[in-house]
């Protein structure tokens, strides 16, 4: 049965799918289509290359999932407004398990190797492995037992944060990063013009220089420079988490008055978290080096992070919205965005440290990496305890 009223909200929806779907199939094609030239010319890392372009293919999969859920509301089918049942049981656990530790063990081993056009054939698929299906499980331990809504809410909600809501995010940080370097240049320029002219020199060096060694050897002055560490970790720290901890539940933010309940709100976050988690890690995933193995098993922890923040958030949007509980949304924001940072800043600093030998800082490396990969794991299991924590007060919570 089709209702004649108009559904303003999914028809909006489905327009910001439409324009993203075009979007991601030109990067996805084009990146393609590159990766192959790389490949049939020897040139660059195809297989770099390819991982981006599957990666923009299967979110376009994703997409055109959820689209479909929308237009039926949009068209006016009852079936759209049927509350949501998640696929997940306790066996799922065992399979994704060893579906993610038999893609990491096949593709570190294809990596390792170094054959081009091996790596450009499986690492695509394999990366779509390890990410994937953990959020698969993360999504399903923390919605169990709790009320989800309505198909079409569900998926336009995964829709908007996959597509709408990185854009926000990702123009609001290199706006704020290109402030930053703009300030930077100005406030040297007035007072260390030297600094400033060698700077520009430098800059002139790059654009011609491709050789790593010689590029780390140039920059290791500003590498190792404690103000430019300091701007760098206060960027990716604090800034980066205040605006994605913001802008990642934007589509609970949108819908607020519609979620019925807290634990709606919460499960909304939890997707909302998971689709911003399957976006950056699977782009942020793209290499084929031997190092491949190490970055996809990194970012799929990632995803914990961003889905227990995001579900406390939305936690807190729906509460702050129903129950005027506006201690309980800035206390769940700023918690999250703690959070986040000190994730962000350990995970920054592990890049430093194995970055210090070639600098001329080989300290770095014993002093701090033990420290931040220690810091991570136990962010880690405190996130996943956050996440049984939530869910198990929400179910005992009565609903409205």
């Amino acid at each position: 049965m089709q209702a004649n009223k108009t559904h303003w909200a999914s028809v909006l929806t489905l327009i910001v799918f439409g324009i993203s779907a075009v979007a991601f199939l030109l990067i996805s094609s084009g990146l393609g289509i590159s990766s192959l030239v790389r490949l049939l010319t020897n040139r660059g890392n195809p297989a770099a290359e390819m991982i981006s372009a599957f990666a923009f293919g299967f979110e376009l999969f994703v997409l055109i999932v959820c689209s479909w859920f929308v237009l039926q509301k949009a068209r006016g089918y009852e079936q759209a407004n049927l509350p949501f049942e998640f696929p997940f049981a306790g066996w799922q656990v065992f399979a994704i398990i060893g579906v993610v530790s038999f893609s990491v063990i096949i593709g570190g081993m294809v990596s390792f190797t170094g054959i081009a056009w091996l790596g450009w054939m499986t690492l695509p698929v394999l990366t779509v492995l390890v990410i994937a299906p953990p959020i698969w499980l993360l999504f399903g331990i923390g919605a169990n037992g709790l009320e989800i809504g309505p198909r079409w809410r569900v998926f336009a909600v995964l829709g908007l944060s996959m597509t709408l809501a990185p854009l926000i995010m990702l123009t609001i940080e290199i706006a704020a990063l290109l402030g930053i370097g703009i300030g930077g240049s100005v406030l040297v320029a007035i007072f260390n013009p030297s600094l400033f002219e060698e700077i520009l020199s430098l800059v002139r060096i790059l654009e011609l220089e491709t050789n790593e060694t010689v590029i780390l050897n140039l920059l290791s002055p500003f590498i190792t420079n404690p103000v430019a560490i300091a701007t760098g970790i206060g960027y990716i720290a604090v800034l980066v988490p205040l605006v994605e901890e913001l802008f990642k539940p934007l589509a609970v933010w949108l819908f607020a008055r519609q979620i019925e309940s807290p634990a709606q709100g919460f499960v909304m976050g939890l997707i909302s978290g998971a689709a911003f988690a399957l976006f950056e890690s699977l782009n942020a995933s793209a290499d084929g080096s031997v190092s491949w193995a190490v970055i996809v098993s990194i970012r799929a922890g990632t995803s914990l992070l961003h889905m227990a923040t995001s579900g406390l958030v939305g936690w807190g949007i729906v509460s702050a919205v129903k129950e005027k509980h506006i201690k309980l949304l800035v206390g769940a924001y700023l918690a999250a965005t703690l959070v986040h940072g000190i994730w962000n800043a350990c995970a920054a600093g592990m890049g430093l440290s194995v970055l210090g030998e070639s600098v001329g800082r080989p300290e770095w490396l014993f002093n701090f990496l033990p420290a931040l990969l220690c810091g991570l794991f136990v962010l880690g299991i405190g996130m996943f305890a956050v996440l049984l924590a939530s869910n198990r007060k929400l179910r005992n919570t009565p609903a409205p």
